[in-house]
């Protein structure tokens, strides 16, 4: 029997049984700790409390913030790494919750507050599911990663943890509905920057209007096709910024305008093709000369680590056949779970575990992608609970001893 929450003694494998008021409890302390984006300290302090409680052998806090926990088994074998973002986005506009978003009240079963759905309450359920586990039953090691900064840099974290701890195998906890995810859009950020002349705004025809350029090219670049992927389904792009150059423009005709759009990426495109397609529609607007660049993410986390990278996040997909797809669906099943296959519309850290670094990579996490960043966000408990039985259920597949 597995026990998910506070004990002492683990128990053998079997029937998975949770501690309901543990995991609970434990959920709702990490929503009652706000950790906006850049601000996820007092939440990672209490993940490695909660890691010394249930007897982790390692818990540390690296240098760019991420809280991890670390467990053997009594042989050999793979890392198994699963990873959850403490980050959460803000809780504007707060006068229209019904819930304290940090109140994390419990009410007709479910659990509100921000970051409850995405995603303590998937961190809360891999820490109990790990630290119970029996590692008299494990060949191989587990690393549970309570990761920074997802919300704007998708990856960046993880590829922290995974360079001190290392990784086999990674289970990313984003929402699922329970579903065992094998997929995963990217996502990419353009710059798209088209030059003018300037001219005083009384002479309108003695320059060139880089925003009727901009208008030109945008209607070029809204006619490119999108990718279809029979299982992740389509790529998209969305138009999401514009401005004149100079802003504000006082009598002057714009001798530059910046437009960003933002890819939503399928598996199997690429930088190259996708900056090409962006290319061959500017030609095709006539304005060749048109500068299109990745935008930048510049963060530092609240330990002070720095990332400046190019907005390129790469999408993935893992075959069904796979051996850790395949482990995961008898560890789930095992755990009482009938899940599907599914894939994640938004992007996750899988982008760099799987699409990066080509480490097998599965999402698997309780509550449902449309609940992310709502007003009265919220958990349903009973899918808390069933998550934790099948992040153990996992580990015991792909860490069982021979």
């Amino acid at each position: 029997m597995i026990r998910c929450g506070r004990s002492l003694r683990p128990l053998p494998l079997g029937l998975i049984i949770v501690d309901n008021d543990a995991l609970i409890s434990f959920t709702r302390d990490l929503v009652r700790l706000p950790s906006v984006l850049g601000d996820e300290h007092r939440v990672a302090e209490r993940v490695l409390a909660e890691m010394r409680l249930l007897g982790f052998d390692e818990v540390d806090l690296d240098e760019a913030g991420n809280a991890v926990g670390v467990l053997a088994g009594v042989a050999e074998g793979p890392t198994l790494l699963f990873d959850a973002h403490m980050d959460t986005v803000d809780v504007m506009p707060r006068g229209e919750w019904s819930h304290d978003p940090f109140g994390g009240e419990v009410m007709g079963g479910r659990l509100y507050g921000r970051g409850s759905s995405d995603m303590k309450g998937a961190l809360a359920a891999m820490v109990h599911a790990a630290g119970m586990l029996d590692r008299e039953t494990l060949a191989g090691r587990i690393v549970v990663s309570a990761s920074v900064g997802e919300e704007l840099i998708e990856g960046a974290a993880l590829r922290a943890v995974m360079q001190r701890q290392g990784a086999d195998f990674v289970v990313i906890g984003e929402a699922s509905s329970l579903n065992l995810v094998r997929a995963g859009r990217g996502r990419a950020e353009f710059v798209i920057t088209t030059r003018g002349t300037p001219a005083h705004a009384s002479s309108p025809h003695r320059g060139v209007n880089a925003v009727h350029v901009m208008r030109a090219v945008i209607e070029e670049v809204e006619r490119l096709p999108m990718a279809n992927d029979a299982f992740v389904g389509e790529g998209v792009m969305c138009l999401t910024d514009i401005i004149s150059i100079p802003h504000p423009a006082h009598s002057v005709v714009p001798s530059a305008c910046r437009a960003t759009y933002e890819r939503r990426l399928l598996p199997g495109e690429t930088q190259e093709d996708v900056t090409a397609a962006m290319h061959d529609a500017c030609e095709r607007a006539g304005h060749p000369e048109t500068e299109i660049e990745f935008a930048l993410t510049d963060y530092t986390s609240y330990t002070g680590v720095h990332w400046r990278e190019p907005k390129w996040f790469a999408p993935w997909q893992m075959e069904e056949d796979s051996e850790l797809v395949q482990k995961a669906l008898a560890g789930l099943r095992s755990a009482g779970l009938d899940p599907v296959f599914s894939s994640y519309q938004f992007c996750t850290n899988g982008a760099y575990s799987a699409g990066y670094a080509g480490i097998p990579t599965i999402g698997f996490g309780p509550s449902h992608e449309e609940l992310a960043h709502v007003i009265d966000e919220y958990i349903e408990l009973d899918e808390l609970a069933s998550a934790c039985r099948g992040y153990a259920g996992i580990a015991t597949a792909v860490l069982a001893r021979t």
